[in-house]
């Protein structure tokens, strides 16, 4: 969640700038380096939420468990299905000018509003599931 929150507040407004002279210093490199951490930190995602749910099978607290896998599936195939391709276009060149640099850029940013919300609402959710099963008054007293 974090990482679309700064994206959305606080890159957006500085990529509507980017021209096809600096778009691989301020957009290519953290694309890939995104790219990279998320590869190895969205299996275990998937792991731990699959758990979860069955853990929690016959509970209310398996709503809270669903909507939190069903924001890692759907945040993962917006991302796999529609926004790596962008990233490669953008990284790659494959466009026409700066106006089509621009054109792919906001593709680019509507396509990650998406996953916003969505990491937004599943953070929510296991926010909710962690301050509903445990006692946190208790653990901080």
């Amino acid at each position: 969640m974090g990482t679309m929150w700064v994206l959305r507040f606080f890159l957006y407004p500085t990529w509507r700038s980017l021209t096809p002279d600096n778009v691989q210093a301020h957009f290519g490199v953290p694309t890939i380096l995104a790219t990279r951490f998320f590869t190895v930190v969205v299996p275990p995602m998937f792991v731990t939420a699959i758990v979860l749910v069955w853990q929690e099978w016959g509970s209310w607290y398996v709503a809270l468990s669903a909507v939190c896998l069903a924001g890692i599936t759907v945040l993962t195939w917006v991302g796999q299905l529609n926004i790596i391709p962008v990233n490669k276009r953008i990284r790659g060149g494959q466009f026409d000018g700066p106006a089509g640099l621009t054109a792919l850029l906001i593709r680019w940013m509507r396509l990650n509003d998406i996953r916003f919300v969505g990491s937004t609402v599943t953070w929510a959710a296991i926010v909710w599931y962690v301050a509903a099963k445990g006692d946190l008054a208790g653990a901080l007293s």
